[in-house]
């Protein structure tokens, strides 16, 4: 049997709604029967300034998918020693797919434009194909035609918002899942009274 999997690979610090929304928008927009959300383990174009710990960010990702039978988490890139490149997972998790499977990776549209630098492009152009979201609702207008555009509302959120707000010692319930919000009330990993 094969399988149309949604690969959406992030920093996730910590995982929110809008993050939830754009793989709700590429599962049904895409007729995904998974997504898979992948966290970083040390971002090479990012760095791990402030980046929690992957054991952190992985109980948040739990937390928020553990009632969404489609949608699971992978810890491939946490466990993984040295930088996280994209085209070593894919070729890790290809592997354990039923062969023919139609992987998709999604995307900001902010990271379209720095696809170039990424190791393995044109091995990762060969393996899958990449879906691009909104920033702020917007797609751009000179998407690659190798780029599959998933429309979506604008949500609102951001990670940096989130920590900005648990920094100030706000609530955070309406901008992340239930079972994350419960996780931050309980044992807040990030510095509060702080700048985030």
């Amino acid at each position: 049997m094969t399988l149309r999997v949604g690969l959406f690979g992030g920093c996730f610090n910590p995982v929110h709604n809008g993050h939830l929304a754009a793989a709700e928008a590429a599962r049904d927009h895409l007729a995904l029967d998974r997504v898979v959300f992948i966290p970083s383990g040390h971002p090479p174009l990012k760095g791990d300034a402030g980046l929690l710990a992957g054991a952190e960010r992985l109980a948040m990702l739990e937390a928020a998918l553990a009632d969404r039978a489609d949608m699971t988490v992978s810890t491939l890139e946490i466990e993984r020693e040295g930088p996280s490149y994209t085209v070593d997972t894919v070729r890790a998790l290809r592997r354990s797919l039923p062969a023919g499977s139609f992987l998709v990776f999604l995307l900001g549209a902010d990271c379209a434009a720095r696809l170039d630098r990424w190791k393995g492009i044109a091995e990762l152009h060969d393996m899958l194909r990449f879906a691009i979201l909104p920033r702020g609702g917007v797609l751009p207008s000179d998407l690659d035609p190798r780029l599959l555009p998933v429309p979506m509302a604008d949500v609102a959120v951001s990670s940096t918002l989130v920590r900005e707000r648990l920094a100030r010692g706000e609530d955070v319930a309406e901008l992340v899942p239930p079972g994350v919000a419960d996780y931050l009330a309980s044992h807040c990993p990030y510095p509060v009274g702080a700048q985030a």
